[in-house]
């Protein structure tokens, strides 16, 4: 009778027991990486709320600015701002045209953040091309903005970039960055495609300023 039950035990009970065993190791890993991630990013949005204000705002006090015509690319993790400009800027006004417009342009420059843009302003053509790598950090960093634009952009925490609207600083508007996305603002139309075999975001901010 013993020797029938120590095989018993061998055959059934124990495996049984690590069958549990295991289940209980499972939903306890389960609730260890629940609570861990949980306590990450409730310490990630304590820091958003309560990180100290910057001098200026890279948003919506940029130095460059503050208040920009074309729409704007952000990356959001370092605050770096570069307008899609096309058109030649005023110099007295913040955010406004020139009243005259140099329509023999071409040129290759760059953004804040070392970005490469490819202005054409021509009779036939106003634009600008943007090529779009992914950053090295897609997390919003707070210290970097105000707690008014940080709410605002608490929607894009890990966007790595946005596109923003900066014309109207009362009520800026804020667009994803996102395959096929197109978007209208004001005398602009920004497309965005993705460039697969390179991996990287093709947006192209059109002009309509001599349109009738």
């Amino acid at each position: 009778m013993k020797i029938l039950q120590s095989k018993f035990n061998k055959c059934y009970l124990r495996p049984l027991r690590l069958f549990f065993m295991a289940i209980a190791l499972f939903f306890a890993g389960l609730l260890s990486g629940w609570y861990l991630c949980h306590h990450s990013e409730t310490l990630f949005w304590r820091y958003i709320v309560t990180a100290p204000e910057p001098m200026e705002c890279m948003v919506c006090n940029n130095p460059q600015g503050p208040a920009f015509h074309a729409p704007c690319l952000l990356e959001v993790h370092s605050g770096r701002l570069t307008e899609l400009e096309i058109y030649e800027p005023c110099r007295r006004y913040s955010g406004e045209l020139s009243p005259t417009q140099d329509l023999d342009y071409n040129v290759m420059t760059f953004g804040s953040n070392g970005l490469p843009l490819f202005i054409d302003r021509t009779k036939e053509v106003q634009r600008c091309v943007a090529y779009l790598q992914e950053p090295e950090s897609s997390t919003l960093e707070p210290a970097y903005y105000c707690h008014e634009c940080r709410a605002k952009l608490a929607n894009y925490a890990d966007a790595g970039y946005v596109l923003l609207d900066l014309y109207d600083l009362e009520e800026f508007e804020i667009y994803p960055i996102t395959e096929g996305a197109e978007y209208n603002m004001r005398i602009y139309t920004v497309s965005i495609t993705r460039d697969t075999e390179n991996n990287h975001f093709v947006i192209t901010n059109m002009g309509h300023l001599f349109e009738s």
